[in-house]
C-alpha cells in the first residue's frame, strides 16, 4: 500500500522513501561493510556526518539503495567514500541480528584489494587512513565498541592464512 507520510515521503507498508533511490525502513536495515586491504594494511575511515550517531573508526559502509545488489553497493561506497575505483572484492560473509535501533540488520561483508594505496576522501568522509594490520588503534577508538576492529581482524587473518597454504 502507498501513502504520504506526514513529511512528504512516499511510505510502501514500512518503506519511506527519503530522496530517489534511498529507502528507509522501519524494520530492517540492509549495509555492505568493506575490509579495504592492501598487503598487510587496511583502510579505516571516520564520518564527518557522525555516521550511526557513532564516533570513531570505521570499515568503509553504507546503506544499500533502493533494489541496489551488495556487490554494486560495495563499489559504489569505495568509489564515493575513499575514491578507490579499482579493486578486487570478495563477499565473505553475511551478517544477521537486530541493532540498536530495533531493525534487523542484514551486513554484507567485503574484502576489497585495491592496485595502489591512493585514497581520496568523499563529501562524508572527515579522515582515511591506512593502518598496518598489526597496528590498529585500539577497540575503543572504534565505532559500535569496536565492533568494526573484530570483523577486520577475522577477514585479515583468514586471509593470511589462506594465503599461507597456498
Amino acid at each position: 500500500m502507498v501513502s504520504q507520510t506526514s513529511t512528504g515521503h512516499q511510505s510502501f507498508n514500512n518503506l519511506h522513501i527519503k530522496k530517489k533511490g534511498i529507502l528507509e525502513c522501519d524494520k530492517h536495515t540492509l549495509v555492505t561493510h568493506i575490509a579495504v586491504l592492501h598487503h598487510s594494511s587496511a583502510l579505516l575511515v571516520k564520518y564527518s556526518t557522525g555516521h550511526d550517531g557513532q564516533p570513531g573508526w570505521f570499515l568503509p559502509n553504507d546503506d544499500l539503495h533502493h533494489l541496489e545488489h551488495p556487490d554494486q553497493a560495495a563499489k559504489r561506497i569505495l568509489k564515493e567514500h575513499v575514491g578507490v575505483e579499482d579493486a578486487t572484492l570478495k563477499l565473505v560473509e553475511v551478517e544477521s541480528f537486530v541493532g540498536n535501533n530495533e531493525t534487523w540488520h542484514l551486513i554484507f561483508d567485503y574484502l576489497a584489494f585495491p592496485r595502489t594505496m591512493k585514497v581520496s576522501t568523499g563529501p562524508t568522509v572527515s579522515d582515511a587512513k591506512w593502518f598496518e594490520i598489526d597496528k590498529l588503534p585500539s577497540a575503543e577508538e572504534f565505532a559500535h565498541h569496536g565492533w568494526g576492529k573484530s570483523v577486520l581482524l577475522k577477514h585479515a587473518l583468514a586471509k593470511a592464512q589462506s594465503a599461507a597454504t597456498m
